[in-house]
């Protein structure tokens, strides 16, 4: 009887770890108001154009997962009016490595946003402008520092866990 519902069990294990059909994950869309316009936004020296794809596939992976943990199967809609990007390009050599060097350059970003839940209602919303104001020496040993869009990754993720929601 015992080997009988061995089967049984290991089925049920395997439906229960497995994520339901239909659940919707949490999204992120990121959207745009003039980024050739932006103070600096020309990711690894390319153009406005190429970066705005970049930069909405490198946030939205990044900020999924605290999204999810935030509002399960929640929608952010980011949509930016400016983005200064962290550092700066060497003025000589036409170097596509990005700078980032104490405070002189830190990111800036101004947005407005909507945060819905999984039935659609909108849950928080506005405008805002953020800086990142956390001194880059004190992560001067993390190795993820020198990921791409690293401080802006980090700032925004940030402001997502900050963001007051009923």
């Amino acid at each position: 009887m015992r080997h009988a519902l061995l089967p049984v069990a290991v089925i049920s294990c395997i439906l229960a770890s497995t994520p339901v059909l239909g659940a919707s994950r949490a999204t992120v869309d990121v959207q745009y108001v003039q980024p050739a316009k932006f103070t600096d936004f020309n990711i690894y020296g390319r153009g406005a154009q190429w970066s705005t794809a970049y930069f909405a596939a490198q946030i939205s992976d990044d900020l999924r997962p605290a999204l999810e943990r935030k509002v399960p199967g929640g929608k952010l809609t980011l949509r930016f009016m400016d983005i200064d990007l962290a550092g700066h390009y060497p003025s000589r050599g036409g170097s596509s490595i990005r700078v980032v060097r104490g405070e002189i350059r830190p990111a800036r970003m101004s947005f407005t946003f909507a945060l819905q839940d999984s039935s659609g209602r909108v849950v928080a919303s506005g405008n805002t402008r953020i800086t990142d104001t956390t001194s880059q020496t004190s992560m001067a040993h993390d190795p993820r520092r020198k990921q791409a869009l690293y401080y802006e990754k980090r700032m925004l993720e940030r402001w997502l866990r900050s963001l007051k929601t009923p």
